[in-house]
């Protein structure tokens, strides 16, 4: 019975009465207010998130996420990192690029385009297959795939004499075939001979199934993810891309290539006229496409040509780590802490990007205050609610009401105001995300050049609301709990 009437009882004090006009009136002005709040810290959230994604795409698509020292045999383990979907051959150094009298401070960076390690599961994300392994393996992992095969000397050197040709699984088969006839040397039993080769040709289609998927680098693949600026350069051709921001800083004709020097002093030699730098000529005949606000702008080079120009040995092997989400970037250092030596772009971009982020926190900090203040507001209205019904909640208990049917009662008044202003503020909020840039445009306001970018996350919305009504249920409590211990006694002697 009390069920039912703690819903009906609620329901009446939330209409409320002629008595109660000037309660109703700042219960009004708290759902009004929340409504205007979380209208607001939905509108606000969705261009910033927007504008942070913009800056992620625009900036860290070119920069490496993570530049990690090691060896071909530590790519298995580079892949299995949590949020990594591939990795790349990669070169980096600092160097001084002149054109006339101006010189100024770049990062060079050369990537072997042709050569994209992508993790086993990522390949399955965008839809290679095993079939597409075998098709992408390099003829370097072949080799070593069928030397692992143990594949005889003339047959090694028959795949070495037609490089760059595809081997079918059959012919691999008859190469191993061949090893084991040349390891067996005498007639021996035949049962032997086939247990010896069946195991060969089992250890052999692991090995092949170990090799990484080696695959030229795309643009974007078939899951969405941008790989950065890619540029063919030919080999030997000391060619370079600079970002459009330096190229007109240093007075460069975008139209027309053009000759820079470059001035390096990583591992300069020492001659009988001193610490001489590295210097050579590059040709400018590309742009990159992205946003570089960096002390040090990047530049890009053909793979081995930059090697060439740093002077850097065999043994000194970099690759490039592509991360699912640059953000993550912490989970994937904690893995290498102590085992690799890495950088990652947090050294040229994490001061920016925390200054992004302290910006959205405070805007919302601030956004936040609207729903406080209208906190408050229920706080008064279910105040003056409780002491002017006070007669009646004596009456309620006498009749056996408990104290928590009766502190449900006043929840529920005081979180519909909450609950209303909220729903109110999504309902509103969604809407004027989407529509923005038109209101901006009617009104002759511009904030960002082009189209202003909105991301409306759920998980943003889901927050907002539930900050919204976990500060009203704090505010409303307190009068709620004060009503349900009131003293039945005294409150009708008084009324």
């Amino acid at each position: 019975m009390f069920k039912s009437a703690i819903s009906f009882i609620a329901w009446r004090y939330i209409k409320g009465s002629k008595k109660q006009r000037f309660a109703s009136f700042v219960a009004f002005l708290a759902t009004l207010g929340i409504a205007i709040g979380v209208c607001a810290l939905i509108v606000v959230s969705s261009i910033m998130q927007g504008l942070q994604e913009r800056l992620k795409a625009s900036i860290l698509n070119d920069c490496a996420h993570v530049v990690v020292t090691a060896s071909e045999d530590d790519l298995p383990y580079l892949l299995s990192l949590p949020h990594v979907n591939a990795l790349v051959p990669f070169v980096q150094g600092e160097a001084m690029l002149q054109y006339g009298s101006d010189i100024v401070m770049v990062t060079l960076q050369g990537t072997d385009y042709s050569s994209l390690f992508v993790n086993h599961s990522y390949a399955a994300t965008i839809g290679l297959t095993t079939i597409d392994r075998q098709a992408f393996v390099s003829d370097a992992d072949r080799l070593k795939a069928m030397r692992k095969a143990g594949a005889s000397q003339e047959a090694l050197e028959r795949f070495q004499n037609s490089a760059n040709l595809a081997i079918s699984d059959e012919e691999l088969e008859q190469m191993q075939l061949e090893s084991l006839d040349a390891m067996s040397g005498s007639e021996g039993s035949q049962k032997v001979v086939e247990t010896a080769q069946q195991a060969e040709l089992d250890q052999a289609a692991r090995d092949l199934q170990q090799i990484l998927f080696c695959i030229p680098m795309p643009r974007m693949d078939r899951a969405g993810y941008h790989y950065g600026s890619i540029f063919n350069f030919p080999q030997g051709s000391y060619a370079l891309a600079l970002n459009y921001q330096l190229m007109v800083q240093l007075g460069l004709d975008v139209m027309k290539p053009q000759k820079v020097r470059l001035i390096s002093t990583q591992n300069a030699r020492y001659t009988p006229f001193g610490l001489t730098p590295v210097q050579r000529n590059f040709e400018v005949t590309d742009m990159i496409n992205a946003i570089d606000k960096s002390a040090a702008p990047t530049v890009i080079g053909q793979y081995s040509d930059v090697r060439r120009f740093l002077r850097l040995s065999n043994d000194q092997t970099f690759y490039r780590l592509y991360l699912s989400d640059p953000f993550l970037v912490e989970e994937v250092a904690s893995e290498l802490d102590g085992k690799f030596a890495y950088t990652d772009w947090r050294e040229r971009y994490g001061d920016f990007f925390k200054a992004v982020g302290l910006e959205k926190i405070t805007m919302s900090v601030l956004l936040c205050l609207i729903v406080v203040v209208a906190a408050f507001n229920i706080l008064s209205s279910l105040t003056m609610v409780v002491s002017s019904r006070v007669g009646e909640i004596a009456i309620l208990k006498t009749i056996g009401m408990t104290n928590g049917s009766l502190l449900t009662v006043f929840l529920l008044v005081g979180m519909s105001s909450s609950i209303v202003g909220a729903l109110l503020g999504v309902v509103l909020g969604i809407p004027l995300a989407l529509n923005a840039q038109s209101i901006l445009n009617g009104i002759g306001i511009s904030i960002v050049q082009g189209e202003l970018p909105i991301e409306i996350a759920t998980s943003n919305i889901v927050m907002i609301v539930a900050l919204c009504l976990v500060v009203s249920l704090l505010c409303t409590f307190y009068p709620a709990y004060y009503a349900s211990k009131a003293d039945p006694v005294t409150n009708l002697v008084n009324s």
